[in-house]
């Protein structure tokens, strides 16, 4: 767009000089062709191409071939139920989660795309062995809490084509505009007792990549649990032995004292009978707005200018900040400045500590082999004016001390306001504002997490992509590490109203910190 006004610039000279004598007529008309030919080709014809490649992939298709079911190599022993802590029943009926993992040269490890199919088919059915709650389905009918039947009814595997290839979106997949169809179509859970705790869909594209994707639940896979999953998962495809200390998912080190003792007053969670669940169903379905989802890279220079421009800000706080802090807090007061609310409404930042990391967190601590539901879950609310108007650092220092209070007394006192809580028939919410209010900030923050490094015999990914979607609500915020960089810079996928992603693009602290991740 710069160069189009600097060129419409000099078109208008060139106009002028046409009118000032009648020698200089042909001349001027020459230059002013000569101009109207570079505009075309320098800014109209890139445009046109992008128009272009987006009509064709428009029109690609993802046609699924095949849909079975896979069951632990291994029957498991019956009758077998998994109790489920108040964290797990609290994500029971969420909607699933949507990832993808892409392997550009898949197929040039195999012999054909239906032997890649089988054995993927088969490491799956073996790793279920180890991690067989995943093939079982909850039970919450007739029970005074929910269970989870490890029944073996297994989990939902799709094969599907593309009729596209990866570089139909230049050298890398992070346009990747069909997303949406390369995991398993459904993503509410509308029947909890019969949903199946993991989907896969492995998609082949005409090139001979492929891409892996997932949809899971939180009750047995967040963060903390998918991963380690995928690893055991990729390497037992490869020909490694079965995880060693094998998964466990004994969830009895998060249960409620008895009887139930709330001792630190409960910020982040709030009661919501039938009646409150009914009202906010229908006004999520009533909620239909147009997001806009674009990505920004931070590389280990900005991140490392981000941590000194807190540091030596005027609310700098002990030795510095941590890199979760520093993003954080950039993230929240650049979003919050892009929404333009009035100064004086709440504006809520919602993210997860785990149980099974930090000093002093919980104790006993968490196994690293433990599978399920282990996050707490933290709503931070802070004035948009404070946001606003003051220097980042301050929305540094209030993510610095809401972690660093976080510890065994507040989560257990938590776990006991919950059960307190579901004995009276409530279900469990987050304390924050409605998603039609754009009054909160969901975070996910992955960027610890090995994301690109599950190999399963064809090379690492080469990108990965959490699938967003309108249910998220407004204002949806995700932090990954990159192919390259790894841990040491950040990919920021955020989503958000257009209006409000259009004044984002315009921040210049965004901007000094971040670069748009075309």
């Amino acid at each position: 767009m710069i160069f189009f006004c600097q060129s419409r610039t000099m078109c208008d000279k060139h106009v002028l000089l046409v009118g000032s004598s009648g020698r200089n007529v042909s001349c001027g008309i020459i230059e002013v062709c000569e101009c109207i030919s570079k505009v075309f080709v320098v800014f109209f014809l890139p445009l046109l191409s992008v128009l272009w490649i987006s009509s064709l992939v428009a029109k690609m298709v993802v046609r699924v071939e095949s849909v079975s079911t896979v069951v632990p190599a291994v029957p498991t022993p019956q009758p077998c139920t998994l109790w489920l802590c108040n964290f797990q029943i609290q994500v029971l009926a969420e909607n699933y989660l949507k990832q993808v993992y892409y392997y550009p040269a898949a197929l040039d490890h195999v012999s054909s795309f239906d032997s890649l199919v089988a054995s993927l088919k088969d490491s799956l059915s073996r790793i279920l062995v180890p991690y067989y709650p995943l093939a079982g389905r909850p039970r919450i009918g007739g029970l005074d809490r929910p269970i989870l039947e490890c029944n073996d009814r297994g989990i939902e595997f799709v094969v599907a084509f593309a009729d596209a290839s990866f570089g139909d979106w230049g050298d890398s997949m992070k346009q990747c505009s069909i997303e949406q169809e390369l995991n398993p179509a459904q993503t509410a859970i509308t029947d909890p007792e019969n949903f199946p705790q993991l989907k896969v869909q492995v998609t082949k594209f005409r090139c001979g990549g492929i891409a892996l994707g997932l949809v899971t639940t939180h009750t047995l896979l967040d963060g903390s649990s998918v991963f380690p999953f995928l690893k055991a998962w990729s390497e037992l495809h490869r020909g490694f032995p079965p995880p060693n200390p094998p998964p466990s998912f004994d969830s009895s080190l998060l249960k409620a004292r008895d009887p139930p003792c709330v001792t630190v007053p409960v910020r982040d969670f709030v009661a919501v009978t039938p009646a409150i669940a009914e009202e906010m169903g229908k006004a999520a379905q009533d909620f239909k707005p147009s997001y806009n989802v674009r990505a920004f890279h931070m590389n280990e220079q900005q991140l490392a200018e981000l941590k000194h421009e807190i540091a030596s800000g005027p609310f700098a706080y002990g030795s510095g900040p941590t890199s979760f802090e520093a993003v954080s807090g950039l993230v929240w007061k650049c979003i919050t400045e892009a929404r333009d609310f009035d100064d004086s409404v709440t504006n809520t930042y919602i993210y997860a500590v785990s149980t099974k990391v930090g000093r002093n967190r919980w104790q006993p601590p968490m196994p690293s082999e433990y599978c399920g539901t282990s996050s707490f879950t933290l709503c931070l609310p802070c004035a948009v004016g404070d946001l606003k108007n003051k220097h980042v650092s301050h929305a540094a220092r209030l993510f610095h001390e809401d972690v660093r209070n976080v510890g065994q007394e507040r989560i257990q006192s938590t776990i006991d306001w919950m059960e307190e809580t579901l004995r009276k028939g409530h279900d469990i919410g987050l304390n924050v504002p409605p998603p039609s209010t754009g009054m909160g900030i969901y975070s996910v923050n992955l960027h610890s997490f090995p994301v690109y490094e599950f190999e399963f015999g064809w090379g690492r990914p080469a990108h990965f992509s959490m699938v967003l979607e309108p249910w998220y609500g407004n204002g949806v915020v995700v932090l990954l590490p990159t192919p390259q960089g790894g841990m040491r810079e950040r990919r920021i996928v955020v989503m958000l109203l257009e209006e409000q992603m259009k004044r984002l693009l315009q921040s210049e602290l965004f901007a000094r910190f971040t670069t748009l991740d075309c």
